[in-house]
C-alpha cells in the first residue's frame, strides 16, 4: 500500500468501506428471507408470529395486512436488496479494477522515468528481461493481482463477519456451529505458484541472443532442455492452483448440504416448527452468500500467494526507486543549434569502483578543449569505457568530478539537449524504419529528408539507402537483422550526427567496418574537427594517429599523455602496442 499515493490509498479504503456496506445489505436480505419463512409456517399453522418478526412488521407498518401481502412485501424488499447489492457490487468491482489497472499503468510510467535516472552500473545489475518484466507485467501483478485481490478479500471477510454476527443474534448455537464448520473447511491446504515466468523468458532470450555460440558449441539441446523443464514446472503450478479451486467448490457444496440437514434435525427437535423453519431458512439464505465468499477467500489467498511471486521483481524495483526523482521530460524539439555551449570537458581526480576495494579508475584527470581530437588508449580492462561512462554521467564516481561546458554532465545534457552525442561500439537498432532509427528518442516527423540524407552521407550510408525500394522508410527488422554489422554501425554514427553535436564521443565506432569504409568515415569525422570536439576510445591505434592528444590508460590510471609520436617515445607499453600494429 506504500506504493500508492495518499489520495489513492483513501480511494482504496473508500471502496472497502462501500463493500462492507454491501455486506450489511446482504444481511438485511437474508433476514427478510428468514422472516418470510417464519410467516409462511405461521400462516399454515394459524399460529402467532414471533417477537422479532412482529417487530419487523411493525417497523414496516404492515402488521395489519394479510399474510399474502406481508410475504409479498417482504419478498419484494428481499429481492430488491439482494439484487441491488449484486448489481452495485459488480459496478464497484469493475470500477475498482479499472482504477487499479490504470494506476498500475501510471506507476509503470513513473517507474520508467525513475529507472532511467539510475547509473548504468545499477541498471546492469538486473538482466534486461527482469527489468522489462518488473517495469511492465510485474507492476500489473502488484496492483491487480495483489492489491486488487486483497481488496476483494477484505470485502468477503467483512461479509462473512457481518453474516456471522447476524446469525449469532438469530440463533447463537447455529452461528457457532456454522462458524466452526465453514472455518474448518476453509483451512484446506494452499498451493504456491513458483516464480518461473521471468526465468523461462530469460532462458529463451539468452538462447536466441547466443544462437551462433550455442550452435558451434553444440549446446542448443541443453538450453532447450532448460526451457522445457521450466515450462513443465510452470504448468504443474498452474494445474495445482486450478485443482485447488475446483476441489474447494465441491467440498463447500457438500458442507452446505450436510450442515443444512444437521441444522434442520437439531432445530425441529429443540424448538417450535415456526422458529425451526425461520432459522433453517436464514441459514440456507446466508449460506448462499457465505459459501461463495468462503470460496473466494480461499481462492484469493491462493491467488495472492501466486501473484506475490510474480510481483516480487516489481516490488523490489519499486522499493529501490521509491525515493528517486523522475527523469525530467526534455524538450520535444529537435535542436541543432546549441548556442552558448562550450565543448570543453574536464575530469578531475576520478576514482570509481564497481566493487568496494577494487578500483577501476584511480584518480584519473583529463582535459579536452573545444575543437580538439582526444583519444583514450590502453589494453582491455584499462578503464577506457568506464571513464567514458563517468564523463557521460552514466556512472557516479566515488571521488572526483566531471564538468561539460562548466556543468555536471546531466545538467549540461538537460540545458543543451543534443549538443553531446555518443556512439557505442555496438549501436542498438530498434525494430522500425531507418528514419525511426535515425531519430531514436525523437518523433519521426521531426526527421526531415534533408536531415536524414545529410547525416547518412557523412556516415557513407546514403548510396545504400537510396538503392532500397522504400528508402528511408525501409524496415530494418528486430535489432537490425536486415542490415550487416557494418551498416548497423554506420547507422549508429549517422544517428549521432542528427543533432549536429558540438561534442562527439565514440567508443571504437568503426570497428566493424572494412578498411576503406573506415578510412572514408574517419576522413568525414576529421573534417568536423574544429567545429566538433572528438573523444574517441581507441582499440585500434590506427584510428587515432592524428589525435591532438592521447591518454594512455593502464589498470585504471593515466600512465602517459601526449601526441601519438610523443607517446611512442615516453611510454614503452604504448610503443609496443603501436609496433604490433605496424605503426
Amino acid at each position: 500500500m506504500r506504493l500508492l499515493s495518499t489520495r489513492d490509498r483513501k480511494l482504496v479504503y473508500f471502496v472497502i468501506a462501500v463493500t462492507i456496506f454491501f455486506g450489511l445489505m446482504d444481511l438485511v436480505g437474508v433476514m427478510l428471507i428468514g422472516a418470510i419463512g417464519s410467516l409462511s409456517v405461521t400462516g399454515v399453522s394459524s399460529g402467532q408470529t414471533g417477537d422479532r418478526v412482529s417487530r419487523l412488521l411493525q417497523s414496516l407498518n404492515i402488521e395489519t395486512y394479510s399474510l399474502q401481502t406481508q410475504v409479498g412485501i417482504l419478498g419484494t424488499l428481499a429481492a430488491f436488496t439482494l439484487i441491488s447489492k449484486t448489481i452495485l457490487s459488480l459496478i464497484f468491482t469493475k470500477k475498482s479494477l479499472f482504477f487499479l489497472a490504470r494506476r498500475g499503468a501510471m506507476i509503470s510510467a513513473d517507474l520508467v522515468k525513475k529507472y532511467f535516472s539510475l547509473p548504468v552500473s545499477r541498471i546492469n545489475s538486473r538482466s534486461a528481461q527482469e527489468s522489462i518484466y518488473a517495469l511492465t507485467a510485474g507492476v500489473n501483478y502488484v496492483m491487480v493481482g495483489v492489491i486488487g485481490v486483497w481488496m476483494s478479500l477484505i470485502s468477503d471477510i467483512s461479509l462473512l463477519f457481518i453474516l456471522g454476527v447476524g446469525l449469532f443474534f438469530v440463533d447463537a448455537t447455529t452461528a457457532f456451529g456454522a462458524t466452526v464448520i465453514f472455518a474448518s473447511v476453509a483451512t484446506i491446504l494452499h498451493n504456491q505458484m513458483s516464480y518461473l515466468n521471468v526465468v523461462g523468458s530469460q532462458r529463451i532470450f539468452e538462447a536466441v541472443n547466443s544462437y551462433r555460440e550455442l550452435l558451434v558449441r553444440d549446446r542448443r539441446g541443453y538450453y532447450a532442455g532448460q526451457i522445457a523443464q521450466n515450462r513443465y514446472q510452470l504448468a504443474d503450478g498452474t494445474a495445482n492452483i486450478t485443482f485447488m479451486q475446483n476441489i474447494s467448490k465441491y467440498v463447500l457444496e457438500l458442507t452446505l448440504v450436510a450442515s443444512a440437514l444437521l441444522l434442520a434435525f437439531y432445530q425441529f427437535n429443540t424448538t417450535t416448527a415456526s422458529r425451526a423453519i425461520a432459522v433453517v431458512t436464514i441459514f440456507i439464505a446466508a449460506s448462499t452468500r457465505i459459501t461463495p465468499a468462503v470460496l473466494r477467500v480461499q481462492q484469493g489467498l491462493i491467488q495472492i500467494k501466486a501473484n506475490l511471486g510474480q510481483a516480487k521483481p516489481a516490488v523490489s524495483l519499486m522499493e529501490e526507486l521509491r525515493f528517486l526523482n523522475e527523469v525530467a521530460d526534455s524538450s520535444k524539439e529537435l535542436l541543432r543549434d546549441h548556442k552558448d555551449f562550450l565543448s570543453n570537458v574536464t575530469a578531475t581526480d576520478i576514482t570509481f569502483h564497481y566493487v568496494s576495494g577494487i578500483e577501476v579508475l584511480q584518480e584519473v584527470s583529463m582535459e579536452v578543449k573545444p575543437g580538439e581530437f582526444v583519444a583514450l588508449a590502453g589494453g582491455s580492462g584499462a578503464g577506457k569505457t568506464t571513464l567514458v561512462d563517468v564523463i557521460l554521467g552514466a556512472l557516479e564516481p566515488q571521488k572526483g568530478k566531471v564538468l561539460i561546458s562548466g556543468l555536471t554532465p546531466i545538467k549540461a545534457f538537460s540545458k543543451w539537449p543534443g549538443a553531446v552525442s555518443y556512439v557505442p561500439q555496438d549501436s542498438p537498432i530498434i525494430d522500425g524504419t531507418l528514419r525511426e532509427n535515425l531519430g531514436l528518442g525523437y518523433p519521426p516527423s521531426l526527421l526531415t529528408d534533408e536531415i536524414c540524407w545529410e547525416v547518412l552521407a557523412l556516415a557513407r550510408l546514403d548510396e545504400f539507402i537510396k538503392s532500397l525500394p522504400d528508402g528511408l522508410d525501409t524496415q530494418v527488422g528486430d535489432r537490425g537483422t536486415r542490415l550487416s554489422g557494418g551498416q548497423r554501425q554506420r547507422l549508429g554514427i549517422a544517428r549521432s550526427l542528427v543533432t549536429r553535436p558540438k561534442l562527439l564521443i565514440l567508443d571504437e565506432a568503426t570497428s566493424s567496418l572494412d578498411g576503406l569504409t573506415e578510412s572514408e568515415i574517419s576522413e568525414s569525422l576529421r573534417k568536423l574537427k574544429g567545429d566538433v570536439t572528438l573523444i574517441v576510445i581507441a582499440h585500434r591505434l590506427s584510428t587515432v594517429v592524428d589525435a591532438d592528444r592521447i591518454y594512455f590508460l593502464e589498470s585504471g590510471e593515466v600512465k602517459a599523455e601526449g601526441t601519438f609520436n610523443e607517446l611512442k617515445t615516453i611510454s614503452p607499453e604504448f610503443r609496443v602496442q603501436a609496433e604490433l600494429m605496424g605503426l
